[in-house]
């Protein structure tokens, strides 16, 4: 028998994957906004019904505890923190954010685990290589501070709680070429031949990739839109609200930054590890 917990999984996985789906059929922009608002007015239905439904069960002191009971049913608990109805606590709230950045971290080679939360400062420990961006792993520390610290005011400090030296491949280490080739890395351009902020194509064994360098990170997607099935061919990205995003129109946008979807949450672009061999990129496009 299945535990609860898988079920969420599948369900949750069946509603992505139908969302999916639907993005990719040939759909007219006002199609394609009818099923966002048909999404949308959905979800306020049921949230203003499950509102009615705790107010009228926490009436009694016998509804308040078996109000507590069922919130420890994982599916209970995440569909009424889904609609705002009961909120997180802070270790939660932080555990939340790690998981929205670690496709980042990941694609880049490392990794990121939650040790604890004491008062206002979140302990960390860094894990991996970063492979392929030139950031040191004090400034990636940084940068996951600066992402908990915008989404959770409370948030004073991140302290790393493992030596950041050891699992972080430096810039110029050395690896020979062969070896990379074997390990099913290909070798990309020159990071002279890339502007800043600027999205640089290219095509490895016929695979359209993206590269682009923001805030001295280099990333690497997968040239095709998630929606539309189709590549990007912008030559400059729009920066708004801190976000660097591109898209074929103003219905579909992604941040280069994270790869996510600003209009559909949980939609991101395939992103791939890179690296840097002094001054040469190097993309794997096969896990």
């Amino acid at each position: 028998m299945s535990t609860p917990a898988k079920n969420i999984e599948t369900l949750s996985e069946r509603i992505d994957q139908a969302i999916k789906e639907i993005f990719q059929m040939n759909l007219t922009e006002y199609q394609q906004k009818k099923v966002i608002e048909l999404k949308e007015a959905i979800e306020e239905f049921h949230k203003e019904a499950l509102r009615h439904l705790v107010r009228t069960i926490r009436k009694t002191e016998e509804g308040k505890r078996l109000m507590l009971e069922a919130v420890q049913d994982p599916s209970v608990y995440a569909m009424l923190l889904l609609h705002g109805i009961i909120k997180q606590d802070l270790y939660t709230k932080v555990a939340a954010v790690l998981e929205e950045i670690r496709p980042y971290l990941r694609s880049h080679g490392g990794d990121i685990e939650l040790d604890k939360v004491e008062g206002r400062v979140v302990y960390v420990q860094l894990q991996g290589a970063c492979s392929g961006c030139s950031l040191s792993a004090v400034t990636l520390k940084n940068g996951v501070e600066e992402a908990l610290k915008t989404r959770i005011p409370e948030i004073e400090q991140v302290v790393m709680t493992n030596d950041i030296s050891p699992g972080f491949m430096p810039l110029n280490s050395h690896v020979d070429e062969a070896d990379l080739l074997d390990s099913g890395w290909k070798q990309g351009p020159n990071l002279d031949d890339i502007e800043d902020e600027r999205p640089y194509y290219l095509t490895l064994d016929g695979v359209d990739v993206l590269l682009i360098i923001i805030d001295n990170k280099i990333m690497a997607y997968r040239n095709r839109c998630p929606h539309r099935g189709i590549p990007f061919t912008q030559t400059s990205i729009e920066q708004k609200d801190g976000m660097y995003l591109i898209g074929k129109d103003d219905v579909f946008q992604f941040d280069l930054s994270s790869g996510e979807c600003v209009t559909v949450p949980h939609i991101q672009l395939e992103p791939f590890p890179v690296r840097l061999q002094k001054k040469q990129i190097w993309i794997r496009t096969e896990s």
